[in-house]
């Protein structure tokens, strides 16, 4: 059971920060230790099948595994109703969901909107009177506003402990809005002012009584505790809106960035804000809320529905048989969903010929760098997919992310695969991109990188090229990929063939395309062979990648 004696705001799961990464770890969590009691040598044995497994990212195993194992699953698998651990590891019906990696957004609103605060799990003292289903409120601040920013849950949705709280939330964020319209001094200066603020308020007790130690810092004083609860605060925001994205009820909208109903969902975020109960509800015992938790009939969803599943087939004229079920039925709608995200990807691929979006493309990599999207990684990927995509000449660029009904980024590809591929025909490309900087990024991006061009070179039967994009190359990543050119391999198939770019290399590459009219792929594939012949003879690698700087500006003659 989570300590939350002295917990003042509503909060989410920060680890992971997408709940999507929860599902192959529950898998190894099950594998090997299902009906095994959940106690220190279990949370340790799993961290290490954790650690060994290709999709763990980072390169260091922590020094108190069996807290890593805790951060892990008792948070949000646990919480969410995903896997039971008392008084054995088990794996609960919603969880098998999750796992079966079916309609896997359902299952997950259907178990946000059931988290509680207070319940039998996450107990709070009564005096600070909780009484909220977070995600529920979430989602109904997000239709109510039309739209909410990240700062704005940062700020003030974290406060909202009651439903009946719910309107003067509300007002306050449209007095903010106001405020910083009518604001004429600096408009970061007074955001900042305003959070303070606020931070203040909701800590009043505990700076009353100069309890300024967080678990993130020993620094016992006023101005580092303001500092810490502001990052927490957005770190809980960004949590948020990401587990709710997950549900695809909420999406992004396409100038402002900031959290919107999902248009092609709107029907059914309307079920759920009428149908699901703002209030807790009351459990006697933990077996009492395990029950409601492990159910997935529970919380029905407006897809449940047949009526409304076969009126919605009908709209867009799919032909279905009467005597199909329900799953049966959904499965049809799946199909014709993908199809419609299909449409969108061929009609975003249209809209990048001939450079039509080369301004909006250079906007979203300095929103990327300043990180001003909701999800830079993310965002990221899928803005580097549009530049190449846009350059054109491809025989087919595919990026592994998933987008929604609406055309907006959804995930970051799953792991063990590129996050792009390209192929030219004589020649292919695997991109890969991050936004991880220092010793991280060689920890979390170093061999993954390699492993996915082995990978891609020992199953093709013409050359395979590398293109790994960072804002900034870290000087471990330099000489990893310096080093893995220059030597056989035999699990990367030989030598690499791996470019290093920053952003801003990458920006000037493509800048150069578009000026000097790139029109032949052999071009390209020339440019690659210069940089990897140049990688055998450079003195270093920090020489290496001042040649590759060098060369931008003639990559095409």
């Amino acid at each position: 059971m989570a300590n939350l004696s002295r917990t003042r705001t509503v909060f989410s799961f920060t680890s992971p920060r997408t709940i999507e990464k929860i599902i192959p770890e529950i898998q190894v969590l099950i594998d090997f230790f299902n009906g095994k009691e959940w106690n220190t040598k279990t949370q340790i044995a799993f961290f290490e099948k954790l650690f060994a497994s290709q999709f763990y990212e980072g390169s260091k195993m922590p020094g108190d595994a069996a807290f890593a194992a805790r951060d892990r699953i008792t948070r949000a698998p646990k919480a969410l109703g995903f896997v039971d651990l008392n008084p054995k590891i088990a794996l609960t019906k919603p969880g098998a969901q999750l796992l079966s990696g079916k309609r896997i957004h359902e299952v997950i609103a259907r178990q946000l909107f059931k988290f509680q605060l207070p319940s039998p799990f996450h107990k709070i003292p009564d005096d600070r009177n909780f009484n909220i289903r977070p995600y529920l409120e979430f989602l109904r601040l997000v239709k109510e506003l039309d739209m909410i920013s990240k700062t704005e849950i940062a700020i003030f949705f974290v406060q909202l402990t009651h439903y009946k709280k719910f309107n003067e939330t509300v007002e306050a964020i449209k007095k903010f809005r106001n405020d910083v319209t009518e604001n004429k001094g600096n408009r970061r200066a007074f955001i900042d002012e305003v959070f303070t603020r606020e931070i203040l308020k909701i800590y009043a007790d505990d700076i009353g009584a100069e309890r300024f130690k967080t678990r993130e810092s020993r620094e016992e004083t006023l101005a580092k505790f303001v500092r810490t609860k502001k990052s927490n605060h957005f770190d809980y925001a960004d949590a948020f809106m990401r587990y709710l994205r997950a549900t695809q009820l909420i999406t992004f909208d396409k100038k402002t960035f900031r959290a919107i109903v999902a248009p092609a969902r709107a029907e059914e975020v309307a079920y759920i804000l009428k149908n699901v109960p703002r209030q807790i509800s009351n459990f006697k015992t933990a077996g009492e809320f395990k029950n409601y938790l492990y159910d997935p009939t529970s919380l029905p969803l407006l897809t449940d529905n047949r009526g409304y599943l076969e009126h919605h087939l009908s709209k867009l004229r799919v032909p279905f048989n009467e005597r199909l079920t329900i799953e049966q039925l959904k499965d049809k709608l799946e199909q014709e969903e993908g199809k419609i995200i299909t449409h969108a990807i061929e009609k975003t691929t249209i809209s990048l010929k001939e450079y039509r979006q080369f301004d909006d493309i250079i906007s979203v990599f300095r929103k990327v760098q300043l990180r001003e999207v909701p999800d830079p990684p993310l965002y990221f990927e899928w803005n580097v997919w549009r530049a190449l995509v846009m350059m054109n000449y491809a025989k087919d660029i595919k990026g592994n992310f998933t987008i929604d009904l609406d055309g907006v980024p959804l995930n970051s590809a799953v792991a063990n695969k590129p996050d792009i591929e390209a192929d030219y025909g004589e020649f292919k490309m695997i991109v890969e991109v991050t936004m991880s900087s220092g010793s991280k990024q060689y920890e979390m991006e170093g061999e993954p990188v390699a492993r996915h061009y082995g990978r891609a070179q020992l199953s093709s039967d013409i050359p395979v090229y590398c293109l790994f994009i960072a804002p900034k190359i870290n000087e471990n990543t330099l000489a990893h990929f310096f080093n893995t050119n220059r030597f056989n391999t035999k699990a990367y198939g030989g030598k690499t063939k791996i470019i290093p770019m920053s952003l801003t290399h990458f920006i000037d590459f493509m800048t150069i395309a578009r000026d000097k009219g790139f029109t032949d792929s052999q071009i390209l594939k020339s440019y690659l062979d210069k940089i990897i012949a140049r990688n055998a003879t450079a003195e270093d690698e920090a020489v290496w990648f001042q040649q590759i700087e060098n060369s931008i500006p003639t990559w095409v003659a």
